[in-house]
């Protein structure tokens, strides 16, 4: 008896020394976790500051952005104006140097018949399906084809594997393989229908816009044709015009200075070229004769195609 307590005197003192241990290792990791999270506190400062700093600097970087902004928008208007003074003084050079002016803005009465068919031309384009609707319209007209086809596939399966079936005996292996083909054709089937179902309405109605573009097509095709015979001798006649003025350093108008310039540039000739002889065409198309605005008012969003050509136009001539 007396043995067994002390057994347990020893055992129980045993815990309790093991208890002390764990105490003092816990007070331990305590205080080493007071000293981290000092640390980490002031971890956490030092990134404020940072981020402070970093913020500072996007604030300047975004004003010293704003600055050299206008900065460049001054120096361009500068370069703009200083291009406009090196114009005035190289026409008023010319002017009094006797070089003859050159006439941009004369047509002939052929001229303004072959402006008159190339107006019509471009009229009958526009009653035509727009590149973009036409290939809508081809899409939907094919897809409901091929939706046909398959549903037809799958109407002769839907007999074969009724044939299958039929010819199966009740309760083998092949009879119950056949009612799974039959079930599965059948669904293909009844799929296939409710597609053609929702696509017939739009199909047909892409098959009538496209059957109506094709008879317009060949009802407008002379005066698109003749119309592109117009703008090609037109586009050819005020090209050479240009050439010979620039040939023989004529004084350009006032217009065609203000956004080309009095002198093609060295690079980008055939461009600039290009550019100039559309803005003949476009005035001698809607008879513009303003003498310092280069393509005269502009167009109302009625006329689509004037609207258009007017913007690439406008476009164009920021290059120069």
């Amino acid at each position: 008896m007396t043995e067994d307590l002390d057994r347990r005197l020893r055992d129980t003192d045993r815990r309790l020394r093991d208890l002390d241990q764990r105490i003092d290792d816990l007070d331990s990791d305590h205080q080493s976790l007071k000293s981290k999270f000092g640390y980490t506190e002031d971890l956490d400062y030092e990134l404020r500051d940072i981020r402070s700093d970093i913020s500072g600097c996007d604030d300047k970087i975004d004003k010293a952005e704003e600055e050299l902004g206008d900065r460049i928008g001054d120096t361009e208007q500068a370069i703009k104006r200083l291009t406009q003074h090196v114009r005035l003084l190289d026409g008023q050079l010319k002017l009094s140097g006797g070089a003859p002016a050159a006439d941009l803005d004369t047509y002939t009465k052929d001229q303004h018949a072959l402006a008159r068919t190339m107006l019509k031309g471009w009229n009958a384009r526009s009653l035509l399906l727009g590149d973009h609707d036409r290939h809508t319209h081809q899409g939907r007209v094919r897809h409901h084809r091929e939706t046909t086809d398959r549903h037809r596939t799958a109407l002769a399966s839907v007999v074969d594997a009724i044939g299958a079936f039929t010819a199966s005996r009740y309760g083998t292996t092949g009879h119950s393989e056949a009612a799974g083909r039959l079930r599965t054709a059948i669904a293909d089937e009844a799929r296939l229908r409710q597609d053609l179902a929702r696509q017939a309405p739009h199909a047909e109605e892409s098959a009538t816009a496209l059957a109506d573009d094709a008879s317009t097509r060949a009802d407008k095709q002379p005066a698109m044709s003749a119309g592109d015979r117009a703008e090609n001798r037109l586009t050819m006649a005020l090209r050479s015009r240009l050439s010979d003025a620039v040939s023989s350093r004529a004084l350009l108008p006032a217009w065609f200075v203000t956004v080309l310039g009095a002198a093609p540039p060295a690079r980008a000739t055939d461009q600039w070229l290009e550019t100039a002889t559309r803005v003949l065409l476009y005035r001698l198309t809607y008879d513009i004769t303003d003498q310092v605005v280069a393509l005269g008012p502009e167009p109302s969003g009625a006329d689509r195609h004037r609207r258009s050509w007017y913007e690439q136009l406008r476009k164009d001539l920021r290059r120069w």
